[in-house]
């Protein structure tokens, strides 16, 4: 659709820059970071920039409620009432109140998503806690939607049920979380792993 072309067509410089677009543009990105990210000029961004909304028209809408919103209350909140607050919509500085409306707009989505993976990160060490596994299984990192953990070989299929299952059933929606399982020897080398 970014590119009006078919399927079959697209090429990976395309699904590169779609992927810059559509993540972007929902993160806040602004039509200057687009255009350099993309590496066009500031026209071929406006467009690519516009073209979105115009074939999206429902996030459009949703984003301006969120502006709208935050402009009313002077914060935005995430789906578990987390606030952030931006002061920079008061401000006289049309530059300041742009940084601060894609702040906005950013807010509750990239909100979200980190009290997605924090909720999960309490629900599965409390479950592996549970399981006896909790010594045997533990939690290294968590990176952006990731949660990278060292367990022993001999637990690894119980963990990873465990872990997976308190991912997937953090949010109750119509839409299902999907959560992609990897292992290896170290990070470098995951091979994905089904139980």
């Amino acid at each position: 659709r970014v590119f009006n072309v078919s399927e079959q067509e697209v090429t990976k410089d395309m699904r590169r820059k779609a992927k810059v677009i559509n993540f972007g543009i929902i993160y806040g990105m602004g039509v200057n970071a687009l255009k350099t990210n993309l590496g066009g000029t500031r026209e071929e961004a406006q467009i690519f920039y516009d073209n979105y909304f115009a074939t999206f028209p429902t996030i459009k809408a949703y984003f301006d409620n969120v502006i709208s919103d935050a402009y009313l209350k002077g914060y935005t909140e995430t789906l578990f009432g987390r606030r952030r607050y931006f002061q920079g919509l008061k401000s006289r500085l049309p530059f300041v109140r742009a940084t601060a409306e894609r702040g906005a707009m950013n807010a509750p989505l990239q909100g979200t998503a980190a009290d997605i993976v924090k909720i999960a990160m309490i629900k599965a060490e409390d479950s592996l806690k549970k399981a006896n596994l909790y010594n045997h299984c533990h939690l290294l990192l968590q990176i952006h939607d990731e949660l990278i953990y060292e367990v022993e070989t001999e637990y690894l299929d119980r963990a990873v049920e465990i872990i997976k299952k308190e991912m997937t059933q953090v949010l109750e929606s119509d839409i299902p979380l999907e959560v992609g399982v990897g292992v290896g020897e170290n990070w470098g080398n995951l091979q994905s792993f089904d139980i």
